[in-house]
């Protein structure tokens, strides 16, 4: 990971490029006592210095898992959405794989540990998979949006695709039917070649 932003206006949220292009992470800094915390997740000077518009962002979301929940790799047809995801309680195993077939990192994937410790907040572009293990007893999951839920927009690939590889940490996750179903990187890339050939980072 290669950090940026370490001038005096970006020291409360310092900003992690990856080697997915797009794919960033930002880590605040929690201020903690005996009362509890206060951490700034984001702001929008720091999106803006990262290139990021905060005003992209028109939903957001959050659900709740219990532990071994799987939920992913979910993406958006068409044109995609970028998202900002972080972990509000709890630990989860988060992963991102970029889906664009056009770029050299196509099929690759990173992956990071989200929790309600060190509030690490995930922006994932337009064009990338994404998914997550929960690993404590229970984990909410917000994120951003900058496109209106569409349901006949969503796709998915196999958590499990071979090509992917992905460690997941725990065995025998919990499952939904559509997860258990999606279908390969392999079954999936002429469609991702036609929804995202246009993209870039």
């Amino acid at each position: 990971m290669n950090i940026c932003g370490s001038d005096d206006r970006l020291s409360a949220v310092r900003v992690h490029h990856t080697s997915i292009p797009g794919l960033l992470v930002f880590e605040p800094e929690p201020k903690a006592d005996a009362r509890g915390f206060f951490v700034r997740t984001l702001s929008a000077d720091v999106l803006a210095e990262a290139g990021v518009e905060q005003a992209r962002f028109v939903q957001e979301n959050q659900s709740r898992s219990r532990k071994g929940t799987l939920r992913g790799l979910h993406l958006r047809a068409g044109p995609g959405e970028a998202k900002l995801v972080r972990c509000s309680q709890g630990r989860i195993f988060d992963v991102v794989v970029d889906l664009r077939p056009s770029l050299p990192s196509f099929g690759h994937h990173e992956s990071f540990q989200l929790d309600d410790v060190r509030h690490l907040h995930l922006h994932i572009p337009a064009g990338c998979g994404h998914g997550f293990q929960t690993l404590s007893d229970v984990a909410d999951t917000c994120y951003h949006h900058d496109q209106f839920y569409d349901p006949s927009l969503e796709a998915a690939v196999a958590w499990d695709d071979p090509e992917i590889a992905i460690p997941w940490p725990l065995p025998d996750p919990v499952l939904s039917d559509r997860d258990r179903s999606a279908p390969s990187l392999q079954d999936m890339r002429p469609r991702l070649e036609d929804w995202f050939e246009n993209l870039r980072p």
